[in-house]
């Protein structure tokens, strides 16, 4: 899924931290960080600006798809 805003971090980290599976983050350098087992990675979300081209994110448990659907829909976040 692709996320092109973040309106409000604090929720988005909840959400992340109460996902069944791994939450991955692609880099611009074609790597994939899990953001819960990351430290450094989290950081980086939490003061990134998605931009233009957005953040790519992986959900490895397909139950945790609905939980990011609904905070897009409730932030107003494209995907």
């Amino acid at each position: 899924m692709k996320i092109f805003s973040i309106p409000d971090t604090r929720s988005l980290c909840g959400l992340i931290k109460k996902c069944r599976g791994d939450v991955m983050l692609h880099f611009p350098d074609g790597s994939w960080v899990d953001l819960k087992r990351n430290h450094t990675a989290w950081q980086f979300l939490q003061i990134m600006y998605p931009g233009e081209s957005g953040l790519d994110i992986r959900l490895s448990n397909s139950a945790d798809t609905l939980d990011f659907i609904q905070y897009m829909r409730e932030s107003g976040v494209s995907h």
